[in-house]
């Protein structure tokens, strides 16, 4: 997989594609160019640490030299890169903030780049450390012009046209805002590359403020060149506008502690040492809470921590309420998807429960809204970073997910409610969830022709692991709220579905189909809700199944093709004790991550015959695989 290295938001992502840093340009998680580059000068002569110099790279990395890289580690904030040859040991290390609880912290659009130049042989030497990235990830194609500008404290570039919240969709990147370096020696430059024939020299001319650049063909960079062996590389975007929220252009949300992107600026500077101290204790707090399961569990779950998190904007609404909005990336570029909040809510569960209605209100507001009319949860609320309505309309009625979304609300906020102590937040919406859950006690024990969160594979009737989820978010309800009536349907329902589900082994994909079978993920809130609607032998029965199934890289998701999802893979190790059976789940993801020959941002749907990805990439729903931390 590829190495999180800036990580703050669904547009300012950038990430390394390669096994070695200086193999490629970095890139946006969509797999744009967002080129950054490193490099360390000893006595004249330059050693790339980080990307390719713009122009004909394939030419220029066989002639410029590269410090090797001897390894990289990555932990939930951090990722750390050592470079070393006779004469220098370098380290990078990548590290922005997203402490889930402390939200004043993670919100403001900011990440860290620590380097350490350690002379090796004891001989005099001259270093320099070198950093500059590209104005391309400022803007979202080739015929897009820059302009830079400079602050008391920064150097920025940006796009000279400004259509803040101008563009939604997916495989998109910002264009508009401000790409920022704060440090008073940056500088904008033109990088003329390496010259071979002048003893590898670092080749570079300096900008005009004010004067405009095209983005791509004149390789425009903000340029940092430090005379100091150890120092801080402070990056910041200052994207103007958050999010528009049914009409409203929002703030970001760290607007309500600084009166401004410049005094948050300076105080991101001033603290990083401060800060720093509380991203390891929380690096420390999160590997200790994974390592308790096996080495592997916390090396997958360090890799997949700020990819959640920074799949989602923070902002507040206009009435001062939490919103956290997370940007389906790499399937439809949807804002607050519900089946993308759903598998991803594990993690915060367990590190901040209340960024979970954060992540529900924008469903729930628009379900109350004149605008849908429909006795069924909503999918999501538009195209990020555009949450004015849902995507599918009337017109597509066909994708609209009416089990899946009202079991999805229902289940968050029964886990909302028991992981954080109150159900104050489900008190509130409670009448809107009636109407949810009288529509699965009449649509959801045996859905009819429909999506489900796994629409990549197609429309399906009588889909027994949707129904489960219709059952359990019915007795999660009749819990919520006291319902002795609802928990008798939920029973009735598991009863039946004990019986008409049943298979030779496990149970069926679909009632009335022969020799299928599922991934039976839902039924983990029967466990984690304490509803206890389904007998330990269905539980039993499954996890046999599921072993009798299993190939290289996991276990697929059902019996129509080898593909799977690791969150719901990850999901169905808390349906038993069974070590064996978590042991052997874990290791075959972390034999994918190291095998797969794709370097793509962490995917969480590919073969489990060979590792290879299913198009999915940088995806928020891998908080699930944080599940088997909730008690």
């Amino acid at each position: 997989m590829a190495a999180p290295l800036i990580t703050v938001d669904p547009y300012f992502s950038i990430w390394s594609f390669n096994d070695n840093l200086y193999d490629d340009y970095t890139r946006h998680w969509s797999g744009k160019l967002n080129p950054m580059l490193a490099g360390v000068i000893v006595d004249g002569r330059y050693y790339r640490l980080m990307g390719v110099e713009c122009g004909d790279y394939s030419l220029r990395r066989n002639r410029c030299g590269a410090l090797e890289q001897k390894s990289v580690t990555v932990t939930p904030l951090n990722t750390i890169y050592i470079f070393e040859n006779d004469i220098v040991r370098v380290t990078l290390n990548f590290m922005t903030p997203l402490i889930l609880d402390r939200l004043d912290i993670l919100s403001r659009p900011v990440s860290y780049i620590d380097y350490n130049v350690e002379v090796l042989d004891g001989a005099e030497h001259k270093t320099e450390f070198l950093f500059a990235i590209s104005s391309q990830c400022c803007v979202n194609d080739w015929k897009q012009n820059v302009v830079f500008g400079k602050t008391a404290n920064s150097v920025y570039c940006g796009n000279v046209v400004q259509n803040v919240l101008s563009r939604s969709g997916d495989r998109v990147c910002i264009e508009w805002g401000y790409l920022h370096i704060a440090d008073t020696s940056a500088i904008p430059a033109e990088i003329a590359g390496i010259d071979s024939n002048t003893k590898d020299e670092f080749h570079y001319h300096e900008l005009d403020i004010g004067k405009v650049y095209n983005a791509f063909g004149e390789c425009p960079y903000l340029l940092v060149k430090k005379q100091e062996r150890s120092g801080v590389i402070t990056l910041a975007y200052d994207e103007v506008k958050s999010i528009e929220y049914f009409g409203d252009k929002l703030d970001e949300y760290y607007k309500g502690y600084f009166a401004g992107f410049n005094e948050m600026l300076t105080s991101a500077v001033e603290e990083y040492r401060q800060i720093k101290q509380l991203a390891d204790e929380f690096d420390a707090r999160l590997m200790a809470d994974t390592a308790k399961f096996s080495p592997e569990y916390e090396k997958i779950t360090s890799l997949a921590y700020r990819q959640v998190i920074a799949a989602h904007k923070l902002a507040r609404d206009m009435n001062g309420e939490l919103l956290f909005m997370s940007k389906e990336c790499s399937s439809n570029g949807c804002i607050a998807t519900l089946d993308v909040t759903y598998p991803s809510i594990p993690l915060f569960l367990k590190y901040n429960p209340e960024l979970v209605p954060a992540m529900l209100r924008p469903i729930l507001k628009y379900a109350q809204s004149d605008e849908w009319k429909y006795d069924f949860a909503p999918h999501d609320v538009g195209y990020y970073p555009i949450a004015n309505g849902q995507v599918y309309g009337d017109g597509k009625i066909l994708f609209h997910m009416p089990v899946e979304e009202c079991g999805n609300m229902l289940l968050c906020i029964a886990a909302h409610a028991k992981y954080s102590g109150s159900a104050d937040f489900a008190n509130q919406h409670r009448q809107l969830l009636a109407t949810w859950v009288n529509y699965l006690c009449e649509n959801g024990y045996n859905p009819k022709n429909q999506l489900c969160t796994d629409d990549f594979a197609g429309h399906l009737s009588g889909n027994c692991n949707l129904s489960l989820k219709a059952i359990t978010a019915i007795g999660a309800y009749a819990k919520l709220f006291g319902e002795d009536s609802y928990m008798k349907t939920a029973s009735d329902m598991a009863k039946r579905w004990m019986s008409e589900a049943a298979n030779e082994e496990g149970s069926l994909l679909a009632f009335g189909t022969e020799h299928t079978w599922s991934l039976k993920y839902n039924i983990v809130w029967d466990k984690l809700l304490d509803l206890n609607l389904f007998d330990e032998e269905i539980f039993q029965n499954e996890i046999k199944l599921y072993q009798s199934k299993a190939l290289q890289y996991g276990i697929p998701l059902d019996s129509r093709e080898m593909y799977t999802k690791l969150d719901w893979l990850v999901w169905t190790t808390v349906m038993t004790d069974d070590k064996e059976y978590f042991d052997m789940v874990i290791k075959s993801v972390y034999r994918m991550l190291n095998e797969t020959c794709d370097r793509v941002p962490f995917t969480d749907w590919y073969y489990t015959s060979n590792g290879r990805q299913c198009i999915f990439q940088n995806r928020s729903v891998l908080g699930g695989i944080f599940i088997n931390l909730l008690p």
